[in-house]
């Protein structure tokens, strides 16, 4: 649900966010089986969506404020939601609103998230070298990949059927 007033001394209209009263907020605990750059994600896109859907800052910051309460709550240590929340400021509002075109142009492959295999990207990274040193594989591969992982079967998808 979003609210509109009108400001009568800047002639523009005012638009913030403003949640349904069934919402609950349910997020992800932080201690989720997800991987690390999910939680940092996660935690910048919504700023972002709360950035695009405010236009007045006093919202802006006072939305911000209930976000990172709700998200100590399910357990994200206050660094990691200082250092993600301090990359989007209102400042930027006008840069967040337009479109960008995404130039990705690097092999990814996909895996499914493992808590053990935690470090596949640094050890890829550390080795990178020798793929760099092979002449062929310096052609296909001009830039490192990008790991991106996908979720595994759960207990859940297992035992339940879909299907009647």
């Amino acid at each position: 649900m979003y609210t509109r007033t009108t400001d009568s001394k800047k002639n523009s209209i005012l638009v913030w966010h403003t949640p349904l009263p069934t919402e609950t907020f349910q997020y992800t605990h932080f201690e989720s089986c997800h991987p690390p750059g999910v939680r940092k994600g996660f935690v910048k896109g919504e700023a972002l969506r709360l950035l695009r859907t405010n236009s007045s800052k006093a919202k802006f910051d006072e939305h911000i404020a209930l976000f990172k309460q709700r998200l100590q709550h399910r357990g994200y240590p206050d660094n990691l939601l200082k250092m993600t929340l301090s990359e989007v400021n209102f400042s930027q509002r006008m840069l967040a609103l337009q479109n960008k075109q995404k130039t990705c142009k690097r092999i990814m492959p996909v895996t499914e998230y493992q808590p053990s295999m935690s470090d596949l990207k640094h050890t890829l990274m550390n080795k990178w070298h020798l793929i760099q040193n092979q002449p062929s594989l310096r052609k296909i591969f001009k830039n490192p990949p990008l790991i991106s992982y996908r979720k595994g079967r759960s207990l859940k998808d297992v035992l339940v059927r879909a299907k009647l």
